[in-house]
């Protein structure tokens, strides 16, 4: 069975960004983008659900939402 994936773009839309911070967030933060091709990034939701919960318990996610 395939996991669920999320693109890039609904990303954005998630968390009302641009895609230049998602690639922020891929570079500075760990954000854990899988790249198929430079027009085609998309995340396991289980990844990403892990990333939200350490950046939680590190107190970082509020952070890097504001910075943006």
């Amino acid at each position: 069975m395939i996991e669920e994936r999320i693109s890039k773009q609904e990303l954005e839309q998630i968390y009302g960004v641009n895609r230049l911070t998602i690639e922020s967030w891929m570079k500075n933060h760990g954000l854990p983008m899988i790249t198929i091709n430079s027009h085609s990034k998309f995340i396991r939701k289980s990844d990403l659900i892990n990333w939200e919960s350490e950046m939680i318990m590190n107190n970082k996610l509020i952070g890097i939402i504001d910075e943006e």
